[in-house]
């Protein structure tokens, strides 16, 4: 932003290359170019000397201010929150595929144990279904939906990493949680379950004055267990 109480004679502007007063310059004929003449030098020496306006400065402090709040944006995370028994996990946004009715799963001749439930026709497409609470070794819990506005009960999630599809029945899918790495916590050694094995942390919850931690399960190390589980 220019400092108004400094006065410049651009006269390159007015009668020189870049003006259309005439007569031109004769100070041309000598330098070719406003560029190569002493005038035009001594004024952008003043102009990189002078002091920087408040205005500037306020100017650029905001600038500033706002990249780094988009860094900051860039800088997190965002997981899906769902409830398996009386467990609230989360996985990465970018897993989801879809969230779908609960819907029958068709049994795998020979093929059926723990992990693997069956198939379940997604879209006329038979999919994988897998039993993440058995992974987890977590129990079917007591806890039921009553309040269908703020969480869509007994549902089937569709997971999807390169190219490898699986579907999972859950108590509750709730919304999108987002959150950066300093906001993950140690798992508390109260957990006794096996969802300890595949987390990369924990979150704090809170929602209507409730505290509740999530599960933040590492796709990295969940895939590869899914995978073992079901051959």
């Amino acid at each position: 932003m220019a400092n108004p109480d400094i006065k410049t004679n651009d006269c390159w502007n007015k009668i020189g290359v870049w003006g259309h007063v005439r007569p031109r310059c004769p100070e041309l004929e000598k330098v070719v170019h406003c560029s190569n003449c002493k005038v035009y030098s001594s004024a952008a020496r003043q102009l990189l000397d002078r002091d920087i306006s408040p205005e500037y400065m306020q100017e650029q402090a905001h600038i500033l201010a706002e990249n780094k709040s988009e860094k900051k944006l860039h800088d997190t995370s965002s997981i899906v929150v769902f409830r398996i028994g009386e467990e609230w996990l989360g996985l990465p946004t970018n897993l989801f595929q879809e969230v779908v009715q609960f819907r029958s799963v068709h049994s795998i001749p020979h093929r059926r144990g723990k992990i693997l439930r069956g198939l379940v026709n997604i879209r006329g497409e038979l999919q994988l279904c897998v039993s993440l609470g058995q992974l987890l070794d977590i129990k079917k819990g007591e806890v039921q939906g009553t309040n269908v506005s703020k969480g869509i009960y007994e549902r089937m999630i569709v997971i999807a990493k390169e190219g490898v599809r699986y579907v999972f029945p859950v108590g509750e899918v709730r919304d999108i949680q987002r959150y950066s790495a300093r906001d993950l916590l140690a798992p508390p050694s109260t957990v006794i379950h096996s969802a300890k094995d595949y987390l990369c942390g924990m979150l704090l919850w809170k929602e209507g004055g409730e505290e509740r931690y999530i599960g933040c399960l590492d796709d990295a190390l969940l895939f590869p267990a899914l995978e073992r589980g079901i051959t």
